[in-house]
């Protein structure tokens, strides 16, 4: 496999054209100075600042096979005015800059961002006693734009608006039997409501579950047993208060037949799920749509035996709920509008691109797929509700 080293230089963003090479190095030397003598560190850089990397002891290194962009940890991180450390507890690497902590284990994808368990793409390398990741792990979590220039071999990285939420990934795979399965889950993290970001997370995990709900030992064994034990104890709640309706007479026992009645048939239901047919195979995934400080959007993509379907999320994350389309346009009739575009319209099933295009989402259930319809702009600007305009390019 190929790779080149790539020597580079941290330049000011304020700093002008002439004389850019001496203010940088200077510029170096202080802020390694004030690292190793004081207390106070460099500030970060603020959105739309230029910092250029280079002549450091570690290089970034790009392979020429796999098109992949290493970058040196410790370098870029302090570089940019982050923290580096050694989380002795977790026995990982610790960084903190913009806001975020991101936990990283050396020969390993997974990884935790800001307390969540994510999965990278890529391995952590150990290199010449230094760690290195992808250069997609400093653009997709903390708000920068990596350049990779291959005529001049240098890397430039932008720093960007760290108010945005970003979205990471979990991955989830096992097997049984000749069967197996993978999900990617989305992880939100960044919102201004900590609450609110851990409710949307559990929400995304729990319907990944359900598309694995027939492949066993898919939830850890101690998050399986705590909900063994929470299903328990309702169950137990639930017949002391069956016990004291029947004493109070004869409303109350009828009551709980009714209830009694209620249980088996769910227990039936139960059972003809258990009779049918279990998936070979079963892939989850999702695609990151628009990611806003105001608004959220991705859609899952869910493959079951080479059958697709698709399902649109979309958030408004100010005023914490999800809305369809008839929340975000004014028109009466839309989903008549909209045939023209698509068949088979679900208010429910779109998602805003990250190019801000209005997409229908179409399963068609017979073929085993769905269609990715995009509303022309015009169109959207004639519907679209005022408060909700910023989504349309």
């Amino acid at each position: 496999m190929g790779w080149k080293k790539l020597t580079v230089i941290v330049v000011a963003a304020a700093a002008l054209v002439g004389g850019a090479l001496s203010l940088s190095m200077y510029l170096t030397r202080q802020q390694e100075l004030e690292m190793e003598v004081a207390d106070q560190k460099p500030q970060p850089p603020q959105a739309g600042d230029t910092t250029t990397l280079a002549d450091m002891e570690n290089m970034p290194i790009y392979y020429d096979d796999d098109e992949v962009l290493l970058l040196p940890v410790r370098n870029v991180v302090e570089g940019l005015g982050g923290s580096v450390s050694w989380d002795r507890e977790k026995k990982a690497t610790e960084i903190s800059f913009y806001g975020k902590k991101l936990l990283l284990n050396r020969g390993s994808r997974d990884a935790e961002l800001n307390g969540y368990e994510i999965t990278l793409d890529r391995e952590v390398e150990a290199i010449n006693g230094c760690l290195y990741v992808s250069s997609d792990v400093f653009s997709e979590y903390f708000a920068t734009e990596v350049i990779w220039d291959s005529s001049q071999q240098l890397v430039t990285i932008k720093t960007g608006d760290n108010t945005k939420p970003v979205i990471a990934g979990r991955m989830l795979e096992g097997v049984d039997g000749e069967r197996n399965y993978s999900a990617e889950i989305p992880v939100v993290v960044g919102l201004n409501d900590i609450s609110y970001e851990k409710s949307l997370n559990d929400a995304f995990e729990s319907f990944a579950l359900e598309q694995l709900a027939s492949f066993p030992n898919v939830v850890p064994a101690e998050e399986a047993e705590e909900a063994a034990e929470e299903a328990e104890a309702v169950e137990q709640s639930g017949e002391e208060q069956a016990e004291a309706q029947a004493e109070e007479g004869t409303a109350a026992e009828a009551e709980a037949n009714t209830e009694t009645e209620a249980n088996a048939e769910q227990a039936e239901a139960a059972e003809e799920t258990a009779d049918m047919p279990k998936p070979d195979h079963v892939r989850l995934g999702f695609v990151k749509g628009y990611i806003g400080a105001e608004f959220l959007s991705f859609y899952w993509e869910v493959d079951v035996d080479g059958k697709l379907s698709s399902q649109g999320v979309n958030v408004d994350l100010q005023g914490q709920k999800y809305v369809n389309i008839l929340d975000l346009t004014a028109s009466c009739d839309i989903e008549t509008e909209l045939h023209v575009y698509a068949e088979d319209v679900d208010p429910e099933n779109y998602y805003i691109s990250a190019d801000k295009e209005w997409i229908l989402l179409s399963n068609d259930e017979e073929n085993g797929t769905y269609q990715a319809v995009s509303v022309p702009a015009e169109m959207a600007q004639s519907v679209w509700k005022d408060k909700y305009k910023f989504l349309i390019a």
